[in-house]
């Protein structure tokens, strides 16, 4: 493709927006020639088209609960229309990213070794030793082969003239590889046709070689190196994609209190044992990793894990300290170093910038304040043509004081490409991210990457966070050939999950079960309470009404919230808000919240199908506030909540994590049994009553069927009330039973390798079978049923402590994360 294309219709409103400079779709002439099968979806599609593509992107977005932004989190945003990129301009691309991927990794080898460019002069050592990213501590920690950037990540953008520039490197904990494989998953599925012809390079090859990159740095040969990624948990503002990663590379997802440091080693502390590690990929940033050389008052890292890095044991990645090489101080000396480094010229150049240390530079950057952006070593900045006088004085003011800690950067116009919008394409500012991996002692790219994108109109030089992301896709696919092998020692990559469990780890798993238990049962509570309450609420002296007033009573014991027991005429509104209000405690929506927050704590042990779910959940419970159908909700919860059982059951491995999962699910049930059977036939009622209330017990525990047809057959007993007790309490072989589920219980804890506990809760499963409950039931003084179920229940509340006290007792909370999508938290003090 040599020529360009026409501009047709839907292009015509777009050109009249753009505003100059380079534009990605869109030349001069017409259609920029390797853009023409995006032109011609773009016409396919018209923007009735693109407007569906959109609707359905942000859809797929909130079903699998893909977030961006910590405890603000908000649904990650993708445009439906790709980036794209000819394979030959790809290569440029890529061949200057490695040869700055070298660069940097030699400025790390000398800054944390010799330092012999700060010795000579040939770079001010106020550059390195003044960055915060700089620690002085690591000096002469050795790395594994000489990799210092196993994972490398870099901000470009081009300019009018059509030139790729580097706006900023991403050298510590590089950010956004997992939303951009997101990115190319949810495109290809709403533009697939336009996938299909376009052929992309794919980016699966890429994770293989990361994963094969991080275990050749390995520090011990002979054995299946064991590597996890290092978090700070659910508020960081990337913890969808950290979660995400540690899934596609098999990586366990852990905290600093699951790992231990003994003997100069780190390990997986569980209550059984210990579990090696080599390998730690590391998203904690560098000086909270370790308090005892770094930050104190850190609870994010593990203290000595520098010293085990020096000492060879494991490995970080990348290297604590690599930072530094974010400083846009450096970028003045990039082009100088390459030659003297490298023995090339830079092929990539840096943003044009001017570091304040440097008399000339200081001079040119005071007299040209107002029309450069100022950035700070330390992450400030200020762009000089949106200050007052008296904001440019003082800031002039602060560079005088402190001219080694201040850089002047010329302002860069990014290019623009169309985005979707309710009035047509509109043209945002791109910055494309970058994404390498170094294995076999070379980088390898991914063959496009993230595109961040803003509506900002005026020139710009760097992104403060994603508000818009778009796939970026290489085309001539059949032209990049994979030539990537997985090789070497130690043979091939088999990953394999530790027996046991971190507590935190199990914490989150138990309540996970627990969770989405109380979810099920108080959907299927409050839809039988609803359908009572539509038929006899307006009727208070029916038989019916006091059968509503009884399950109403028996709720609220249960879950703590009013249901209207006093007032039943209101149920409706009661039910309404123990459905739907997040803030309730016992509320239905209270459990979904818990439940995902609980989800979201171990990503990399969740099915992906579970995310769907979890995304009706909380859409169902958010309907309740409004929709006139409430029993339509309920028993679409009902549907969700078994199809959440049923991913579990058969996603996951029965191995210790199945077990907690199943212990919380076992602890909650037999609970809530004993509770419903309890209170609802704990007290004396009519005759009549009571068998109407026995039945409606039977339906919330899905066992009437079962009784119904035992009834039938002449099976059981004849009072309903006692048949109810003993199939929802004593039956063995009733899924929904007291008794099936401490026996299951019990397979769950010998699982967890706690056979003391485990006789505990048999002896009380045959304890509770023995019972002779029909001698309750022959007098009309419930006191002694009543007695025997709350002694039950105050057994189990004892077991689940002592399972939390034997498995699940963690460390002190965390730290908040000081993380942020640039990358600019490397430099906080």
């Amino acid at each position: 493709m040599t020529a360009d294309a026409t501009v047709t219709s839907e292009l015509v409103g777009y050109r009249s927006r753009l505003a100059g400079g380079w534009d990605e779709l869109l030349a001069a002439s017409g259609v920029r020639a390797d853009q023409r099968l995006l032109s011609e979806a773009v016409e396919e599609l018209g923007l009735r088209g693109m407007l569906a593509a959109r609707s359905e992107m942000s859809s797929l977005v909130r079903d699998e609960g893909i977030l961006y932004g910590g405890g603000d989190a908000r649904s990650w945003a993708i445009d439906p229309l790709p980036i794209v990129l000819g394979a030959e301009e790809w290569r440029r691309v890529e061949k200057g990213l490695e040869q700055r991927s070298r660069l940097l990794g030699l400025l790390l080898d000398d800054f944390y070794g010799e330092q012999r460019l700060l010795s000579s002069g040939a770079l001010p050592a106020e550059i390195v030793w003044g960055h915060s990213g700089f620690l002085p501590q690591a000096c002469g920690v050795s790395v594994p082969g000489g990799v210092w950037l196993p994972i490398v990540s870099a901000d470009l953008g081009r300019g009018p003239d059509g030139a790729w520039t580097v706006l900023a490197d991403r050298t510590a904990t590089p950010a956004g590889i997992g939303y951009a494989m997101t990115n190319r998953r949810l495109t290809s599925r709403v533009m697939g046709d336009l996938h299909h012809d376009a052929r992309p390079a794919r980016y699966r090859s890429f994770f293989s070689a990361m994963r094969a990159g991080l275990q050749q740095l390995a520090p011990r040969a002979g054995h299946t190196p064991k590597g996890v990624l290092l978090w700070s948990g659910v508020d960081d503002a990337t913890a969808y994609e950290q979660g995400f990663i540690a899934t596609l590379l098999g990586y366990a997802l852990v905290e600093a209190e699951d790992l231990v440091l003994r003997d100069g080693q780190v390990w997986i502390n569980t209550p059984e044992g210990r579990t090696l590690v080599d390998v730690i990929l590391r998203r904690v940033v560098s000086d909270m990793v370790d308090p005892l050389e770094f930050r104190s008052d850190s609870q994010l890292g593990i203290a000595g894990l520098l010293e085990s890095t020096r000492l060879g044991n494991v490995v970080s990645a990348n290297p604590l300290g690599s930072g530094v090489t974010e400083s846009p101080a450096l970028q003045p000396y990039l082009e100088s170093l390459a030659p003297q480094l490298l023995g090339e010229e830079l092929s990539l150049p840096s943003l044009p910038s001017w570091w304040c240390g440097d008399d000339g530079s200081l001079s040119h950057v005071t007299k040209k304040l107002a029309k450069l952006r100022i950035v700070s070593i330390h992450g400030e900045s200020h762009q000089g043509w949106m200050l007052s006088a008296a904001e440019r004085s003082d800031l002039a003011a602060r560079i005088a004081a402190e001219p080694w800690a201040w850089v002047g950067q010329q302002p860069f116009e990014l290019s623009t490409a169309p985005v979707v919008s309710d009035e047509g394409l509109i043209p945002n500012r791109l910055v494309l991210r970058a994404f390498g991996a170094q294995v076999n002692h070379a980088h390898q790219f991914l063959p496009g990457g993230l595109a961040l994108m803003t509506p900002h109109d005026a020139a710009m030089l760097a992104f403060d966070g994603p508000r818009l992301a778009k796939d970026v896709w290489v085309l001539d696919a059949e032209d990049i050939v994979e030539t990537w092998t997985p090789t070497f020692e130690g043979g091939p990559v088999v990953l394999r999950r530790a027996a046991a469990l971190a507590p935190r780890i199990a914490d989150n798993l138990l309540w996970l079960g627990r969770y989405s238990e109380r979810a099920d049962a108080n959907a299927r509570l409050l839809r039988l309470a609803l359908d009572l309450a539509l038929d006899h609420g307006r009727r208070p002296e029916s038989l019916g009404a006091q059968v509503l007033e009884a399950v109403l009573a028996t709720g609220e014991r249960i879950t703590g919230l009013p249901l209207g027991s006093d007032s039943i005429a209101d149920a409706h509104r009661f039910i309404r808000l123990a459905i739907s209000d997040r803030d309730l405690k016992g509320s239905v929506a209270h459990a979904v919240r818990r439940l995902t927050a609980a989800a979201h704590e171990v990503p990399d042990l969740m099915s992906g199908d579970l995310w769907q779910v979890l995304s009706q959940l909380e859409q169902l419970v958010g309907d309740a506030a409004r929709r006139r159908d409430l029993t339509g909700v309920l028993d679409a919860l009902v549907s969700s909540t078994l199809a959440l059982a049923g991913i579990n059951n058969e996603s996951l491995t029965r191995d210790v994590t199945w077990a907690f999962v199943d212990a919380g699910v076992r602890l909650e049930r037999a609970q809530r049994m004993l509770s419903l059977v309890g209170f609802a036939l704990g007290r004396e009622r009519a005759a009549v009553v009571e068998n109407q209330l026995a039945e409606a017990i039977l339906e919330m525990g899905e066992s009437l069927i079962t009784h119904r047809r035992r009834s039938a057959a002449g099976e059981g007993p004849r009072q309903p009330g006692l048949g109810a007790t003993q199939l929802l309490v004593a039956d063995r072989i009733n899924p929904r039973s007291v008794a099936f589920q401490l026996d299951r219980l019990v397979d769950d804890l010998r699982l967890i390798g706690d056979q003391r506990l485990a006789d505990r809760v048999a002896t009380q499963c045959g304890a509770i079978v023995d019972t002779d409950f029909a001698l309750f039931f022959s007098t009309a003084d419930r006191t002694a049923l009543a007695g025997c179920f709350a002694d039950q229940r105050t057994e189990l509340r004892e077991i689940a402590d002592e399972l939390g006290r034997g498995h699940l007792t963690r460390s002190a909370p965390r730290r908040p994360t000081l993380t942020d999508w640039s990358g600019a938290a490397e430099d906080h003090r």
